[in-house]
């Protein structure tokens, strides 16, 4: 149990480079003084809806073995769920595994939500699918799965991502074991490729499956970003000689064709294997953020990155976790004029920088103001893979997976904001 209070004065810092320089803004915000565990589960994700309601999903044991992927919902922004709602047709299928969560959006209007998993094969227990349902947000009754792999190889199809453009379109990319995981680099462990796909029609139908890139980092999840009439893909690249930095490519035809990627930021991260975090992306106002985790130069840290040309190049990059030991897995969400950034760290000023995992949140503003890094919570035993998102006027919903004496349990944090 502990209770935070934060207040951000007037000399919250601010991002510059390309953003600019601005006359920083005086943040205040806090966050409830319990953490709600939501039972057991894992991997909790939340959409906060304009009508108030807020949407939940969470990984959870099936009964006759594997998991289950359920929803629920809350009427009162999480005082309370309504009953349990299975949304994988197939018992048991569904494969959460670190970053291999699944995910959870909703149509430009808030009608529809969309469900994105990792799904076993049940012909081989090796392989895998992307699967994917859909429900309305007043009538919830989940769709039958369908696979958007279109290979038809009993491979791994895993590190799902999906996003709704704002004109409806989803878009879902992973990391694809169909071209095998041979490197023409030599790369430790080998790598894998990037294929993506989307839906026009509100996930009727999926076209034929792209390839992004190959010598992909096997374990790191992409993301996506739209900008500038442009769809864009970011994801930690394998260079020759074990090098895995961030590199993002962009499509002038909505995914159809690509073109050549490129570094955000040349960090020179050597580390023979896959280091199982990848970028995260989000558009605010026409510039592109982007937030990932190196350690480049022996630095463990998390930074974040803007571009004020839809990616073509980048303003200086931003440390976030200054403070922190161990940050690793930063996530980042978007609501108007409002950017959020969520990792989990160690306080390096407790117990030598040995201290519990904690989650660490800060915002930065449509003017360039970003609030200082505030440890926003701590669970009791084992805290992993936090997520973010923001409500009407200033509210703050944090997630993650917190694991005692083996046992897996969803958590919930509120908070709220206020200038």
């Amino acid at each position: 149990m502990f209770r935070l209070a934060l207040t951000v004065a007037a000399c919250a810092a601010v991002l510059t480079g390309a953003e600019g320089k601005s006359a920083p803004q005086s943040f205040s915000a806090s966050f409830e003084p319990e953490v709600q565990s939501l039972g057991p589960g894992k991997s909790p994700k939340f959409y906060a809806r304009r009508a108030h309601g807020l949407m939940m999903i969470k990984t959870v044991p099936a009964a006759g073995g594997g998991a289950d992927l359920i929803f629920q919902s809350s009427p009162d922004l999480g005082e309370s769920f309504a009953e349990t709602m299975r949304v994988n047709n197939m018992a048991g299928e569904v494969y959460d595994h670190g970053e291999n969560s699944p995910q959870l959006l909703t149509s430009p209007d808030e009608s529809t939500m969309y469900a994105v998993w990792n799904g076993r094969d049940p012909k081989n227990p090796e392989a895998s699918g992307i699967r994917f349902s859909k429900a309305g947000t007043m009538r919830t009754v989940w769709s039958p799965a369908v696979t958007v792999n279109d290979d038809g190889k009993p491979v791994s199809h895993s590190f799902q991502t999906a996003a709704v453009a704002p004109d409806g379109t989803i878009y879902i990319a992973w990391l694809d074991g169909r071209d095998g995981r041979a490197s023409t680099d030599g790369a430790t462990g080998g790598t894998t490729s990037i294929y993506m796909t989307k839906s026009t029609d509100g996930g009727r139908t999926w076209a034929k499956n792209v390839r992004v890139s190959t010598n992909v980092c096997p374990c790191c999840r992409v993301t996506w970003g739209f900008v500038n009439g442009k769809v864009l893909i970011a994801w930690r690249y394998v260079e020759a000689g074990d090098i895995r930095d961030i590199y993002m490519a962009a499509s002038d035809d909505k995914g159809e064709t690509w073109g050549k990627a490129a570094p955000v930021f040349k960090d020179g991260w050597k580390i023979k294997g896959c280091p199982h975090v990848g970028p995260a992306m989000a558009v605010m106002n026409g510039k592109l953020y982007v937030t990932w985790f190196t350690e480049g130069s022996n630095q463990p840290a998390i930074y974040m990155a803007v571009s004020s040309d839809g990616g073509k190049t980048f303003a200086p990059r931003t440390k976030l976790s200054v403070g922190t030991t161990d940050p690793t897995h930063p996530q980042i969400v978007v609501n108007e004029d409002r950017l959020a950034v969520v990792f989990q760290a160690r306080d390096a000023k407790v117990k030598g920088g040995w201290g519990k995992m904690g989650v660490y949140y800060r915002e930065v503003h449509t003017d360039g103001a970003m609030s200082p890094l505030v440890r926003a919570g701590e669970g009791k035993g084992t805290l992993t893979y936090p997520t973010a998102q923001l409500g009407l006027s200033g509210r703050i919903f944090l997630g993650w997976t917190e694991t005692v004496e083996g046992e897996g349990k969803a958590m919930l944090l509120r908070g709220r904001l206020e200038k």
